[in-house]
C-alpha cells in the first residue's frame, strides 16, 4: 500500500469527474484521479457518447466527454504551477473501505492507495433492449444516434422522422407524448417488447388523442444498415414498423459497487442520496453526476455539482490545517 495520503480521490473520467479533479487542482488539493482501465471504460455512458448538440462549446466535439477529460489532464500537466497537484491512474477501483478518517482504495492490479476525500463519479449505464437474446444489435444504431436514450439532450434529432420509444413502463409513454407535442413527429409508436405496458387514464387518453399507437409484442428484429442508411425499422414477429429513429426508456444502471461497500444511502432507484454539498451518508464520501438521487442527467449539471463538492472539501481541508498552525502557535506562546 501506497503510505502517501491524498486529499482527494477522484473515481471516474466521465463530465462528473472531470470538473471534479480540475476544481481539486485549481484548489492545489493533492489529488488522484482513476480513469478506469480498457474494460471498464467500454462500460461508461461518456465512452459511447459520441456527439453533445445540448453543451455550448461541445457542438463540433468527436466523443466529447473523453476528448474533454483529456484536455483537462492535459491543461494541468502543462501548468507547473499545477501539475504537482495531479495523479492519474488508468485503473478500476474494485474495492474501497474506510479506516478512520482514511479510505483505503484498492485497484484490479491490487494496488492500494489512501485518500482523506473520495469523490464518486463513476455514473450510469443505460439498459439496453435485447434483441434475438443480445444487446449487440442495436448498439451500431445507437452509435450513429439513430437510437437515443436522453430526450433533453436529443429530442431535437427526431424532427420530421418517424419515431418508436421502447419500454414498458409509463415513462415510454409520456415521452411519445412529449416528443409529438415538441416536434409533431409524423409517426410515434410505444414499443413494450412483449411486456404489458403500464398506463393511467390522462396517459391513455394523451396517447389516443395523439394516434401513438402501443404494441406489446416483442422486438424479434432490428431493421436497416448502420454503415449506410442506418435505422429502417423493427421487425414485432411478421408485423414491421417503419422509423428511422428510437428513443431506448428502459431505466439505467447505477455504477454504486463501491458506495454500497462503505453502506452509503440509496434511493428505491439505487441512486446515491447526499446533501445540498454531494457528500453521502459517509462521512468524507461524496458522489457527483448522474448517480445521484434527485439530479438532472446533465453535463452541465455534473459540473456544477462537482464545484460544489470540491468546495465543500475544500473548506474542510483548510480549516483543519488552519485549527493545526493555530494550535500549534498557541503551544508556541
Amino acid at each position: 500500500m501506497s503510505t502517501k495520503i491524498y486529499e482527494v480521490a477522484v473515481i471516474g473520467g466521465g463530465a462528473a469527474g472531470q470538473m471534479a479533479l480540475l476544481r481539486s487542482v485549481l484548489n492545489h488539493l493533492e489529488t488522484l484521479v482513476f480513469l478506469g482501465d480498457p474494460k471498464t471504460n467500454k462500460k461508461s455512458r461518456a465512452t459511447w457518447v459520441s456527439e453533445v448538440d445540448n453543451i455550448p462549446g461541445f457542438f463540433d466535439k468527436k466523443r466529447p466527454i473523453s476528448s474533454t477529460t483529456r484536455e483537462v489532464t492535459q491543461f494541468i500537466n502543462k501548468s507547473e504551477d499545477l501539475k504537482s497537484f495531479l495523479s492519474v491512474e488508468k485503473k478500476k477501483v474494485e474495492s474501497i473501505q474506510k479506516n478512520g478518517d482514511i479510505f483505503i482504495l484498492n485497484t484490479t492490479d491490487g494496488t492500494s492507495f489512501q485518500a482523506k476525500y473520495v469523490v464518486l463519479c463513476t455514473g450510469t449505464m443505460d439498459v439496453q433492449p435485447l434483441i434475438q437474446g443480445s444487446i449487440d444489435p442495436i448498439l451500431p444504431y445507437a452509435n450513429r444516434n439513430d437510437v437515443l436514450y436522453c430526450i433533453r439532450c436529443d429530442g431535437h434529432r427526431t424532427a420530421g422522422k418517424n419515431c418508436a420509444v421502447i419500454g414498458e413502463k409509463a415513462v415510454s409513454g409520456w415521452i411519445a407524448v412529449m416528443l409529438k407535442e415538441r416536434y409533431n413527429l409524423p409517426h410515434i409508436y410505444v414499443l413494450s417488447h412483449g411486456k404489458s405496458f403500464e398506463t393511467s387514464e390522462e396517459l391513455s387518453q394523451l396517447l389516443d388523442l395523439y394516434q401513438i399507437p402501443v404494441r406489446e409484442e416483442e422486438i424479434t428484429d432490428i431493421l436497416g444498415d448502420p454503415k449506410d442508411k442506418g435505422l429502417e425499422g423493427f421487425m414485432l414477429g411478421e408485423k414491421k414498423i417503419d422509423v428511422t429513429t428510437a428513443f431506448v426508456a428502459l431505466g439505467t444502471m447505477v455504477y454504486n459497487d463501491l458506495a454500497k461497500q462503505l453502506g452509503v444511502t440509496l434511493n428505491d432507484r439505487e441512486h446515491l442520496v447526499t446533501n445540498e454539498k454531494g457528500e453521502t451518508s459517509v462521512s468524507g464520501f461524496y458522489a457527483v453526476g448522474d448517480l445521484v438521487a434527485g439530479k438532472k442527467k446533465q453535463i452541465y449539471t455534473a459540473w456544477d455539482m462537482a464545484v460544489d463538492a470540491l468546495d465543500d472539501i475544500d473548506v474542510k481541508v483548510r480549516t483543519e490545517k488552519r485549527n493545526k498552525l493555530l494550535k500549534e502557535t498557541q503551544g508556541e506562546q
